[in-house]
């Protein structure tokens, strides 16, 4: 048996392979599982990050009206607030299913979690109009609320 290479002239398989420490993996499994139970705890307690819908909570709002802007693809939404108005850290969020002849439109409150019980901002009935972009523009489509399918009235009047 001879005592050189396995493959002469390719003396770097001759070594054995050098291996990291079992240590080294196991830091960096702990600190990729450190780093992904941050982004979570984050995203649950202070609702920031990749997963802040984790900390956040939806209340429906009605849709009351729509109105035409001078953007073909853009409408403005009338939305009812609740009878115990709106937190400061809340955002009206307006959705939309579009099809060939109607447009469905759903409203919510988003609101961090725990924010529940505060002064509320606004009177009962009252309504605030947000914009809505839409795929395709509105033309001749009706506007219906995808909660119990009520038709919107257009507000002609109060167009921008």
């Amino acid at each position: 048996m001879p005592n050189g290479p396995l493959i002469p002239g390719l003396r770097e398989y001759d070594a054995p392979r050098r291996r990291r420490a079992r240590g080294f993996w196991l830091g960096l499994v702990g600190v990729v599982a450190v780093l992904a139970a941050l982004v979570v705890v984050g995203g649950l307690v202070a609702g920031i990050g990749p997963l802040r819908a984790l900390g956040t909570s939806e209340a429906p709002l009605t849709p009351v009206a729509w109105r035409a802007t001078d953007q073909p693809n853009v409408i403005q939404v009338s939305v009812g607030l609740p009878d115990s108005g709106l937190c400061t850290g809340d955002e009206v969020v307006v959705r939309a299913l579009e099809h060939p002849d109607i447009v469905e439109i759903s409203a919510a409150r988003t609101s961090p979690r725990g924010s529940e019980e505060c002064a509320g901002i606004g009177i009962a009935g009252d309504s605030t109009w947000i914009d809505l972009v839409l795929d395709q523009p509105m033309g001749a489509r009706m506007a219906i609320r995808q909660d119990d399918r009520v038709p919107l009235t257009a507000d002609q009047a109060a167009t921008p």
